[in-house]
């Protein structure tokens, strides 16, 4: 049987666990924290995205804590962002959820993250997206 103008959903089923992946990972500004991106949808394409952030310190390894995240989705070749900002819940120490980023058209898209509270830092990850 053919279904014609069906398309998968997004999100997956309930019960349905997914995947994620690693989609960058920096150093931080002062090369003291490493931040990690990670998405359960690979290759990353146009769309609202949902993100999970690893923030540690890049001697040790360990979960940083304390850390108020914001970020900033930002196209640099067409030189804007988005207009709604994204939604950043922590989740445990060192680890958060970047969601509602909608990243609406393809090409190369920054994630200009500022991190305040025990640590005042920044970091920038690139990421690729597809149609």
């Amino acid at each position: 049987m053919l279904l014609l103008g069906a398309t998968p959903s997004a999100a997956p089923d309930a019960g349905q666990v997914s995947a994620v992946a690693t989609v960058g990972t920096v150093a931080s500004a002062s090369g003291r924290l490493r931040v990690e991106v990670l998405s359960s949808m690979t290759p990353l394409r146009r769309g609202v995205q949902v993100f999970q952030v690893r923030i540690t310190d890049t001697v040790s390894g360990t979960p940083v804590s304390g850390v108020v995240l914001s970020v900033q989705p930002w196209m640099p070749a067409m030189g804007h962002g988005i207009s709604e900002v994204p939604r950043v819940t922590a989740r445990e120490p060192g680890s958060f959820e970047v969601s509602d980023a909608d990243l609406f058209m393809p090409g190369v898209w920054e994630l200009r993250f500022t991190l305040k509270g025990s640590v005042e830092d920044s970091a920038t990850v690139t990421l690729k997206l597809g149609r």
